[in-house]
């Protein structure tokens, strides 16, 4: 089968994240069931070498949002992209994909693709990896805690809260964006499945409209021979990931701070990094140790060294890997009681749940578990087991293919 993936980036650093990683591993999953797999992204920087990158159009984004507010014509094309378009037909004409899978394409490469993959007769998934289709403010997120007033068809009020990188332009134009998708249902017209790696992300999907017939759930999956767990618990608690409002991180370093015998570890970087060592040292936490970014088997030996990690989103997440990395290696995770992660954390069998954003909580949840070696060891077990049997690329690769089939037949049909 010529399976075409679509992202707004072709790379995994920085920018690209989760959604980066996952697309590179899924493509390596799909080759090695002989299937031939085609690239359309974006000529980012980063962006790997690529026999399609001819195809790929110009680099678009919201880093200048006034200078896009002031021009109408750069702003229409955050919105509706003619060059992604034209380019696209091309590689449909010459390429002739069986069918397309696309993720991240926000006002990068926007959704005008749709109609023309449509019309060709070329069946379309989406993975949907946040809430951008649901409302400008994708993350569903603002001033430290939830903020879905932006949903629901209410748009406009992202421009009134400043939701996109606190500008009412950037986040003016996000509303258009969606107000365009809603009432031209360029996406639901044209999508045959929508995919969510959550059954919580699903339901935000029907609840805001989208049909429950073209919503399916399959989970995310990881490599788990790569991944050799290490049961015994160590001597410090670890954090890791993007250092952003969030995440929570602050909850965490109020919590330690009152924990002198537990030694943290906060492994990442983010635009917040330097306003949590700040926190820190205000809350004169000497047991907490920022290590920066690190990667691969860097980071797997610092999450086998710990006795267990710790996710404190304010945010929702959907399925993040640095819970599926941390199960995969032995550890079990404390995480907030929020989004996708009730799901995943079975709470007291493979980790523990606690209130989001209360650091009390939190506190007494890290002590508790972290003075009892043999029941970390015994969920890290459970968690170790957990991802055994719900994260395989095989199991991954069955569910994906039964939904590409799904639309291979609608489309005869």
């Amino acid at each position: 089968m010529k399976i075409l993936q679509i992202n707004k980036f072709y790379h995994q650093k920085g920018r690209s994240g989760g959604v980066g990683r996952y697309l590179l591993s899924l493509i390596t999953l799909l080759e090695k069931k002989s299937h031939k797999i085609q690239v359309f992204s974006m000529k980012d920087k980063d962006a790997l070498p690529s026999s399609y990158s001819s195809y790929f159009v110009q680099e678009q984004d919201l880093s200048n949002p006034k200078a896009s507010f002031g021009s109408l014509k750069n702003a229409f094309k955050l919105i509706y992209s003619f060059e992604a378009r034209k380019k696209i037909k091309k590689l449909l004409q010459e390429e002739k994909p069986d069918i397309v899978h696309f993720h991240n394409i926000y006002h990068h490469i926007t959704p005008s693709i749709l109609p023309v993959i449509k019309k060709m007769g070329i069946p379309i998934v989406q993975t949907v990896h946040d809430f951008h289709l649901i409302s400008p403010n994708y993350n569903l997120y603002l001033e430290d805690s939830v903020h879905e007033s932006c949903a629901g068809g209410k748009y406009w009020k992202a421009a009134k809260h400043k939701c996109i990188k606190n500008s009412f332009a950037a986040s003016f134009i996000a509303a258009l964006r969606l107000y365009f998708e809603k009432f031209s249902k360029i996406y639901i017209k044209n999508v045959d499945y929508f995919i969510a790696p959550s059954n919580f992300l699903a339901k935000k999907l029907v609840k805001n409209g989208f049909p429950s017939q073209k919503v399916a759930k399959i989970t995310s999956f990881m490599e788990i021979d790569r991944f050799d767990p290490e049961f015994a618990p160590g001597k410090y608690i670890l954090c890791f990931g993007r250092l952003h409002g969030q995440k929570g991180i602050k909850t965490l370093i109020e919590a330690i701070s009152g924990l002198k015998d537990i030694n943290l570890k906060i492994v990442g970087d983010g635009p917040q990094r330097e306003e949590l060592e700040s926190f820190t040292n205000k809350n004169g936490a000497n047991n907490i140790e920022f290590m920066g970014a690190k990667y691969d088997q860097e980071l797997k030996d610092i999450i086998k060294g710990s006795a267990f990690v710790v996710v404190p989103s304010i945010s929702y997440e959907n399925a993040p890997f640095s819970v599926i990395e941390s199960f995969a290696l032995g550890k079990p995770v404390i995480a907030s009681n929020l989004g996708g992660l009730p799901e995943m954390i079975n709470d007291g069998k493979n980790g523990l749940l606690f209130n989001p954003g209360d650091s009390k909580d939190l506190k007494e949840k890290i002590s508790s578990l972290y003075h009892q070696p043999c029941t970390i060891r015994t969920m890290g077990l459970a968690a170790r087991l957990f991802v055994e049997r719900n994260f395989t690329p095989e199991k991954h690769y069955e569910e994906l293919i039964k939904i590409y089939k799904k639309a291979l037949d609608k489309k005869h049909s």
